[in-house]
């Protein structure tokens, strides 16, 4: 089933300007995390800058300069739970996850399983919104979800 039409922009808002530009990852250790994202993911490095205690950095995806991982590391003092399932982790509230983009899921899933990254249970569809779905999370538990969009499929 393709997706319906987008709803008319409305211009006038006083919020016409928002655009997506980045999600914040809070991570306990900020040289393994940005090792992670760079290694595994294949982000880039954009800027890097200290705040107070901690140390951030701006990643971005390997062929994309409009979207950004914003890397908060330092002692966590109330890390999160790591789940194993995806269903347990919609019971919670708060952050749930990020997604990205990908032509093909199973292609970047078999490429995220040989650099041994931590899938997330199996590929799935949701015709409701014409895409192919997969999980998969950061060593801190951090979800990360892939889409594709279905064949067919409009916006």
């Amino acid at each position: 089933m393709p997706m319906p039409a987008h709803p008319p922009k409305n211009p006038s808002s006083p919020f016409s300007s928002f655009r997506g530009h980045h999600v914040g990852i809070r991570v306990p250790d900020y040289d393994a995390a940005k090792a992670w994202y760079t290694e595994k993911l294949d982000f880039r490095v954009l800027q890097e800058w200290p705040y107070g205690e901690l140390k951030l950095a701006y990643l971005c995806p390997p062929d994309d300069d409009n979207f950004h991982v914003e890397l908060l590391g330092g002692p966590v003092p109330f890390p999160q739970e790591v789940l194993n399932d995806l269903g347990v982790s919609l019971q919670r509230g708060g952050y749930q996850h990020m997604c990205v983009h990908v032509d093909d899921v199973d292609a970047a899933r078999a490429e995220l399983a040989s650099r041994g990254v931590d899938l997330i249970g199996e590929p799935f569809e949701i015709e409701d919104i014409s895409r192919r779905l997969a999980f998969f999370r950061d060593p801190w538990g951090n979800m990360i979800e892939l889409s594709q969009k279905l064949a067919g499929a409009g916006s």
